[in-house]
């Protein structure tokens, strides 16, 4: 069969459907309005009223059994609704993994304002101030009662944050909402505007529903397009409420950057921090790596410690303190790049070591504690990791490090004879060495409140214990050191600069000279 054929055979059948519509809608209209006709006759020639007004008002009531039974539902759904949108919103929260707890908390006590948003925004035209009551309620979080906090960020930023939220916007909507691609704006637009002009014409088409509802057969297809309707009109309202919820948590993610400082610069305008090239000063220069602290009493340890991660006799171990001002030793993990690990003082309760020893330890990406196992005095640890906490809580621009305890020597609890690692200490049995290092793990980590704890035992002259296990823990918390040495890299990098701001004077007036060169 050619084309031209099967065009012609389309055309003579359109042709034959005009013609027949009228003849089938005759046949149809007809019949129904002379039975139509005859049943007004012989309700009122044999006096039939009361039975058909009596008859017409059951159908109405049992047209009515569907709208009451949807109201009871939707009422007793409502804080099921409710619960949903903010177990939905839950989870389509995404938390960057180099934020700042502060971040993470303001975040969390603006979900609730997010939902109250997007139920209180009717239409998309509201969308923009919505947005903007949220980053106003974020600025008021970070600038903590500051005139004009809503303005607290440079336009380099604010710049840079537009793009990136534009960028992820996009990406959610294509990954979230159906049949985006095909959806414009000026549709939702047009359909708002048009909403008043299309109420006449919904009053006749609602005048017709009731009047159809009369019959059996219409109140059937009623009932069905009642059905339908709430379904596809569910169906809309949850895919505009997904949309705007979407947008929100983005805004709100945006806002949290913006006035967070995460957007002052990229990450290819971050230099090295000063505390790296403080460590070029005493070891030969690489790639920035992760910088390790070693923080801990005297003789807990520390060289020790480096010596099993490092395979090598690096550190020297004594009875004796062995670092006065702190040393660089370089370590690899496999799967990780070099850390940089700093055998520093030991903690004595001298004021100028512990001012030492703070300086090393805010400018470290992660800081593994090490514990005496047999020295149950932990005053001086515990005071200073306090001091750590409370400075750290005063700077909510800064983020802290992962502190990994490392309790050593665990080998010397209860008889030192008796050691045969390793040890079930999710389980001990009672009165073994199992339960006296369980015990000790619990004390120390109820004391100093580390994020992990690890028992250890580098001991050249017994079974080492758990190294390998540190060295697994380490590429764990890798991720998380790398954010914590971008947060110093960006906060290093917002200190005014004399000499940065010099070549950008520079820059300028050579492009003013070349702009007055052109126009002349």
């Amino acid at each position: 069969m050619t084309l031209k054929t099967t065009l012609s055979a389309v055309r003579a059948a359109a042709r034959f459907s005009d013609r027949l519509t009228p003849f089938l809608l005759i046949a149809i209209l007809l019949p129904i309005a002379l039975l139509a006709f005859f049943g007004l006759y012989a309700i009122f020639r044999y006096n039939y009223v009361l039975t058909f007004v009596g008859l017409l008002g059951l159908l109405t009531l049992a047209s009515m059994v569907p709208y009451f039974l949807a109201a009871r539902r939707r009422r007793k759904t409502a804080p099921q609704i409710e619960a949903s949108l903010e177990a939905s919103l839950e989870k389509e929260i995404e938390t960057p993994a180099y934020w700042t707890p502060w971040d993470k908390q303001v975040q969390q006590e603006l979900l609730p304002e997010v939902i109250t948003l997007v139920q209180g925004t009717e239409t998309w035209r509201d969308v923009p101030e919505s947005a903007l009551v949220l980053a106003r309620s974020v600025a008021a979080q970070y600038g903590k009662g500051k005139r004009h906090s809503e303005w607290a960020f440079s336009p380099i930023a604010l710049l840079a944050i537009t793009e990136q939220l534009t960028q992820r916007y996009r990406t959610t909507l294509r990954n979230n909402v159906p049949g985006i691609n095909h959806l414009k704006v000026s549709h939702v637009l047009w359909l708002e505007e048009k909403a008043d002009q299309f109420a006449p014409a919904m009053t006749l088409v609602n005048v017709y529903r009731k009047v159809r509802m009369l019959t059996p057969e219409g109140m059937l297809a009623e009932l069905g397009s009642q059905a339908l309707g709430q379904s596809f009109e569910g169906l809309s309202d949850e895919m505009q409420q997904r949309m705007k919820r979407l947008l929100m948590l983005e805004v709100l993610r945006s806002a949290i950057d913006l006035y967070g400082g995460h957007f002052r610069f990229d990450d290819d305008e971050l230099t090295v921090t000063a505390a790296t090239r403080k460590d070029d000063e005493r070891t030969v220069g690489r790639p920035e790596p992760v910088r390790v602290c070693l923080i801990g009493q005297t003789g807990a340890g520390k060289s020790s410690v480096i010596n099993a991660l490092t395979e090598g006799w690096q550190a020297e171990t004594s009875a004796l303190p062995s670092t006065d001002r702190g040393l660089v030793y370089e370590c690899k993990v496999d799967g990780i790049p070099f850390l940089r690990l700093l055998d520093l003082p030991g903690l004595n309760g001298d004021a100028k070591i512990e001012k030492v020893l703070f300086e090393e330890m805010v400018q470290a990406d992660m800081v593994l504690w090490v514990l005496r196992a047999n020295q149950p005095a932990r005053k001086l640890d515990q005071e200073f990791g306090e001091h750590f906490r409370q400075w750290h809580s005063k700077r909510t621009d800064y983020q802290p490090p992962p502190l990994i305890g490392l309790l050593n020597q665990v080998d010397r609890l209860g008889v030192q004879n008796d050691w045969q690692p390793p040890y079930d200490l999710e389980n001990p049995e009672p009165g073994s060495k199992a339960e006296l290092i369980r015990e000790a793990l619990d004390f120390n980590q109820d004391v100093l409140q580390l994020d992990d704890i690890l028992p250890l035992c580098v001991s050249p002259e017994r079974a080492q214990y758990n190294v390998d296990t540190l060295r697994d823990l380490l590429s764990k918390r890798y991720d998380k050191a790398i954010n914590v040495q971008l947060n110093r890299k960006r906060r290093e990098a917002s200190k005014f600069s004399a000499s940065r701001e010099w070549k950008r004077a520079r820059q300028a007036a050579g492009s003013l000279v070349d702009l007055m060169r052109r126009e002349k």
